[in-house]
């Protein structure tokens, strides 16, 4: 019996995202593709230089929580609003911004010049307090999936990446304890009515609305959301936005979100 030892360790990848959803951890999922060309050593017309393409994954912890924030959808739209006001900072946090690029400054010339390090104790006094100093200083937990060889620029194949992820999320919450095993839930293919149109639409605009929850389903209060590129985030919203017409959360891929 041939001992596969990849297959042995790589099956254990979930261990400590189970741990940290466990102790309440959230968590985000950043996908890009990765592509690369395979060159024959002959070429021939039955023999010829291949593309290949996959899409990689990750699991990124989130360092601060937001379950504490407010969950509300757009009071108006966006296209009306006036986007200077909008993002306009007060004279108190211009001040603030300025002194935190001072701040930044100044560490890289102590860090990376010699002839300023003996200003590094001095520079820590004007930092600027921040609030979640404790939780920015320690390091990222990231977690890499199992590489999938699909094309991203293809929507048939980017839905089953999606698929895959929204497996993994019922997984990961299960084997935490956070809802029953899908074995053990009685409604696990509990028809949802769709809440967005069946149709795809041409920019996608509801593919980034979050449907009405469904009561029935475990992971209901659950959004993951999905960070890539440009062509990452226009593939996943189609992605959803084709799956919106489905009967099951699941097939809606209802916990996955573009950002």
């Amino acid at each position: 019996m041939k001992y596969t030892i990849q297959e042995d360790v790589g099956a254990h990848f979930l261990d400590k995202v189970i741990e940290e959803v466990k102790d309440g951890k959230t968590f985000s999922f950043v996908i890009d593709n990765i592509d690369w060309e395979e060159h024959v050593h002959e070429m021939r017309s039955d023999n010829q230089n291949e593309s290949v393409h996959v899409v990689a994954t990750s699991i990124v912890f989130d360092h601060v929580s937001s379950s504490h924030l407010p969950d509300e959808e757009p009071q108006q739209s966006l296209a009306p609003c006036d986007v200077v006001k909008l993002v306009q900072l007060s004279d108190s946090d211009i001040a603030i911004q300025k002194q935190v690029y001072k701040s930044m400054a100044a560490h890289i010339l102590c860090e990376y010049i010699p002839t300023f390090k003996f200003l590094r104790d001095l520079v820590t006094h004007f930092d600027v307090p921040m609030q979640h100093k404790v939780e920015m200083q320690q390091k990222s937990l990231v977690v890499p999936f199992p590489v999938l060889f699909k094309d991203e620029k293809k929507y048939a194949e980017i839905v089953d990446v999606l698929d895959q992820l929204e497996k993994r999320v019922h997984q990961i919450y299960a084997l935490a304890g956070k809802i029953p095993p899908e074995k053990d839930i009685s409604n696990a293919h509990h028809v949802t009515l769709p809440s967005l149109p069946s149709t795809s639409q041409p920019d996608q605009p509801l593919s980034h609305v979050h449907p009405v929850a469904d009561p029935n389903d475990p992971l209901a209060k659950v959004r993951v959301p999905c960070y890539g590129d440009q062509l990452t985030q226009v593939r996943i919203a189609g992605a959803k936005d084709l799956r919106a017409g489905c009967h099951t959360a699941n097939d809606q891929i209802s916990h996955i979100y573009p950002i």
